[in-house]
């Protein structure tokens, strides 16, 4: 039985006009099945998106400008 992969790296984000744009590597083990999504969360605020596929990119829009934001990133395999 395939495990849980384990979390995408080297996050990196960058700015927009109330948006940002996010990139990352794949985790180094998928825990045996292929990545199917990966879904991103934004805080303060708890906004999230999930990509579908193996996409490593990712934009958010809505965000407030002047805010710092905290996004992390959570990888899905076909377990």
């Amino acid at each position: 039985m395939p495990g849980a992969p384990g979390a995408p790296t080297i996050v990196t984000a960058s700015a927009g006009e109330g948006s940002a744009t996010l990139s990352w590597q794949a985790p180094s083990s998928t825990g045996s099945s292929a990545i199917t999504s990966y879904t991103v969360t934004a805080s303060p605020g708890g906004q999230s998106l999930t990509t579908s596929g193996p996409w490593l990119v990712a934009t958010f829009d809505g965000l407030v400008d002047g805010t710092s934001y905290t996004f992390t990133v959570a990888a899905t395999n076909a377990r």
